[in-house]
């Protein structure tokens, strides 16, 4: 009987597996077309692939932005409490007094 561990380990090795046998079977292209209700007229299938790449990356960008925006929001949070109102924020590593 394995730890929970092992177990993760095991289902991501399966996981791993079952990726790289479907693409040594179908290769990478594969990942990129269109499933079951997407995939009828094939003359359209490049335009709903690059269409969802293009969907793909603009859903990327919002994301960095929005951390981008955290980030500045972070850091005009901590300047306004150290300059102004004198808070002292000081980290300690675990266990050290």
């Amino acid at each position: 009987m394995g730890s929970w561990v092992e177990e993760i380990g095991n289902q991501l090795w399966g996981v791993a597996e079952a990726f790289g046998a479907e693409m040594r079977g179908q290769g990478l292209l594969s990942l990129l077309r269109p499933v079951a209700p997407f995939n009828r007229p094939s003359f359209l299938a490049p335009a709903v692939t690059v269409g969802a790449l293009i969907t793909f990356l603009m859903l990327s960008g919002v994301a960095v932005t929005a951390l981008g925006a955290l980030l500045a929001a972070l850091l005009a949070l901590y300047l306004l409490l150290v300059e102004v109102f004198g808070v002292t924020v000081e980290l300690h590593p675990l266990g050290v007094r």
